[in-house]
């Protein structure tokens, strides 16, 4: 007769597979670690997924990384316009890191190893464009590079915060404080670059 594989049984691998990803990345993470983790035998493991990836195709699966574009892409469009879409956007963009809160830190942090590894530099390299296009111009080269260090320091501080964070609460607390420091940071930034560019053109 046939075992019948339990949902919990499932849900509850799922979980500890994800919190194994987060603290020590894929390479780190072995399928014993996951059962321990789990409370379960390593044995029982591949009676509910064949291996460690597809386990993690499971619990990061690969249109996380394109809805999280699409995210980023609206919260930075959002950041010139109007107050009340500002909050939306930056709002959409939380809860989506709340809701998914150790697959994010996955895909920013964690992914080396896997399909995502390249994620966390196109990551980088997405909002350095972003930064970029809306200084009108190319930036000189030290601005460009600034901006690299900035966002790969901003990648990391996320993934940080969010796989530190005790619960929902603490998390959007730290993401809502990051928030206040870096958005005035790089607007100023922005404004410096600008203000040197137009001072070399005069």
């Amino acid at each position: 007769m046939a075992q019948v594989l339990k949902p919990e049984v499932r849900a509850r691998i799922e979980a500890a597979a994800l919190r194994c990803f987060a603290d020590r990345g894929y390479p780190g993470t072995s399928m014993a670690a996951i059962a321990a983790e789990a409370g379960t035998a390593p044995a029982n493991l591949y009676r509910y997924v064949a291996d460690k990836e597809a386990l993690f195709a499971a619990v990061v699966p690969p249109g996380l990384a394109a809805r999280h574009d699409e995210l980023l892409d609206t919260r930075v469009a959002a950041l010139t316009e109007g107050p009340a879409r500002r909050t939306a956007a930056a709002d959409e963009l939380l809860e989506f890191w709340l809701d998914q809160r150790l697959a994010v830190v996955v895909l920013l942090d964690r992914a080396e190893g896997t399909p995502l590894a390249g994620y966390p530099g196109r990551f980088v390299a997405r909002l350095v464009e972003h930064a970029e296009r809306s200084l009108g111009s190319p930036p000189p080269a030290a601005a460009h590079r600034v901006l690299e260090v900035v966002f790969d320091n901003t990648r990391r501080a996320l993934a940080s915060l969010l796989r530190t964070a005790r619960d929902r609460d603490e998390a959007r607390a730290l993401v809502e404080t990051f928030w206040r420091y870096q958005v005035p940071g790089l607007e100023a930034l922005l404004a410096h670059v600008r203000a040197t560019g137009a001072a070399r053109n005069e």
